[in-house]
């Protein structure tokens, strides 16, 4: 069955671009609205409560979450499957999608803020160190799997939902802080993400000019925070 889908971005927002991802991979027609995030139209906060990013609008109906916008996208095009069909293998997929959310995101956007503002000491030590305790904990799991993505051979919601932290991570490995090259310390999450990010979806999602903004929205916030 067609559905009228309009996705609602902030164009470098990889919470969308998890999203994007998925539609992509369903290969399900959809229109992207972009709004800025520091001036929300009063439309858009009718439809997201959290004032976040992505909302999809499904024939009318407004869903919020990447999570759960990507688990609806799994039920109503079910081919190609994107999530393991057994009750296990899905909470299992589930939980490493909330350790994404809650430990991983985080700790990337605080590790990146650090490098962006050119941070020393104890500033970029610390982040750095969170963000690599959470990247030993995926090699952990990497072990298990028996790859090339993270349940095993098969590309899922689980892959789509790292795959935007795997890309910002490789490009702010390249913004000139040593300190910051830790994907070479773990190779299973290393070959990982060459699989992930050869994948036409999530190559395809990638936002233009997605380096340069991110560095410079990091700058600018960085900026902000030292002069308030």
């Amino acid at each position: 069955m067609a559905h009228d889908l309009k996705l609602i971005s902030f164009d470098i927002c990889p919470y969308v671009e998890r999203s994007r991802i998925v539609l992509l991979e369903k290969g399900a027609p959809h229109q992207i609205t972009f709004i800025d995030l520091a001036a929300k139209p009063a439309w858009f906060l009718e439809v997201s409560p959290m004032g976040r990013v992505p909302v999809l609008i499904v024939d009318g109906r407004p869903v919020f979450e990447s999570m759960v916008i990507n688990e609806l996208l799994n039920d109503l095009y079910p081919e190609p499957p994107l999530f393991p069909g057994d009750p296990i293998g899905r909470a299992e997929g589930r939980g490493w999608i909330v350790f994404a959310n809650d430990v991983l995101m985080p700790g990337g956007g605080a590790a990146m803020l650090a490098i962006a503002g050119r941070a020393e000491g104890e500033a970029l030590a610390k982040p750095l160190a969170g963000l690599r305790e959470a990247l030993g904990k995926l090699e952990g799991r990497l072990s298990t799997g028996g790859g090339p993505f993270f349940l095993g051979r098969s590309f899922t919601l689980v892959d789509a939902c790292y795959a935007p932290f795997l890309r910002r991570w490789r490009m702010a490995e390249g913004w000139g802080v040593a300190e910051a090259r830790l994907l070479g310390a773990f190779p299973r999450v290393s070959a990982w993400a060459e699989a992930v990010l050869a994948r036409p979806s999530v190559a395809a999602a990638e936002a233009a000019e997605l380096d340069a903004k991110s560095r410079r929205f990091y700058a600018e916030r960085a900026a902000r925070q030292r002069a308030a």
